[in-house]
């Protein structure tokens, strides 16, 4: 049986005495309201007995909220693509570089050490700012502004790699070293510490502002898997940029090559400045055409979210540079 959507939403069915918080109804993607419908033929006890063809108007509003979200979700991506390059190119190319720091043979993992250093004290900043706009009444645009924020140390870090990469491509042609993979390159690798650094921040931000923002914006009866979602991003970013590498070494075969001497990595790094640039202006369109809600109540709640963004950040150093 059709039956057209009633005018006034508060004809659609709506169950009290529920665990989860009601929400209001909302006139954005109305044609989702039609689970909500109330039957005329039919019994209200019937109708309940039937998830799949009666919802409450509260299970169709976070739905709403679900869908809405999705074009933001699909713009933090790019962080995870950017951050997948620290663990692989970064690192690679640090381990054929001059290790010297006056008579001390410093380990690879200083760097690492930095990076995390870096990471650690962003994501604390990240979260005082964003008591200071909790206080001044504007907490759910702490979240957005940071990933924006994130996005742009991404443009930095791209920026900053080709830069460096450019440099480290002159010394091996000036050395002759384009066909000796193996040997060292008379360059400092504190020359990356840069754009580690940058990277570190990047993930700070990035990991920290995600959360923030499922936790403000996300459907309330999804906060148990927020942590799940903001780690999900950074994979599917990872993934992505096996992807994308696998791409770029079919149009560009010269940019990767079997060793990195012989590559053009400078190339891929503006390439990925370029494309971290059109993400950010995209994620600024799509940012401004959201629709916010209120955020949830969580002024108990701000000391331990400092603690739990640094518990991811700990629990994904094994997995993402330190592997």
């Amino acid at each position: 049986m059709c039956q057209p959507l009633p005018s006034d939403g508060n004809e659609l069915y709506e169950k009290d005495g529920t665990d989860a918080k009601s929400m209001p109804h909302t006139d954005s993607l109305r044609c989702l309201d039609k689970a909500a419908i109330i039957l005329a033929n039919k019994t209200l006890e019937e109708q309940e007995k039937t998830r799949w063809r009666l919802c409450r108007v509260t299970e169709v509003e976070e739905t709403k909220i679900g869908i809405r979200i999705i074009p933001m979700w699909l713009t933090f991506i790019a962080c995870g693509i950017i951050t997948s390059i620290g663990n692989t190119f970064f690192l690679e190319q640090a381990n054929h570089m001059n290790r010297k720091l006056g008579r001390l043979n410093l380990p690879l993992p200083i760097l690492l050490m930095f990076y995390d250093f870096s990471k650690s004290q962003f994501a604390k900043l990240y979260f005082t700012l964003t008591k200071n706009r909790s206080k001044a009444g504007l907490k759910h645009y702490a979240p957005p502004i940071g990933i924006a924020a994130s996005m742009t140390l991404a443009i930095l870090t791209c920026i900053t790699a080709a830069s460096v990469e450019t440099r480290r491509l002159s010394v091996i042609r000036k050395h002759g070293l384009l066909d000796k993979p193996d040997e060292k390159i008379p360059m400092s690798m504190f020359w990356l510490l840069p754009q580690f650094l940058l990277l570190g921040a990047l993930d700070g931000v990035a990991e920290n502002g995600i959360m923030s923002f499922f936790k403000d914006q996300g459907p309330p009866s999804m906060r148990d898997y927020f942590v799940l979602f903001t780690r999900g991003v950074i994979v599917l970013g990872m993934m992505g940029n096996v992807v994308f590498v696998f791409v770029v070494g079919k149009v560009k075969p010269s940019w990767l090559k079997d060793t990195l001497n012989m590559s053009r990595l400078d190339k891929y790094y503006w390439t990925l400045a370029v494309l971290s640039a059109v993400n950010l202006v995209m994620y600024v369109l799509v940012a401004t055409w959201f629709s916010y809600r209120g955020c949830a109540d969580d002024d108990g709640e701000e000391a331990p979210e400092v603690e739990g963004a640094v518990t991811p950040y700990d629990e994904n150093k094994q997995g993402c540079c330190c592997c």
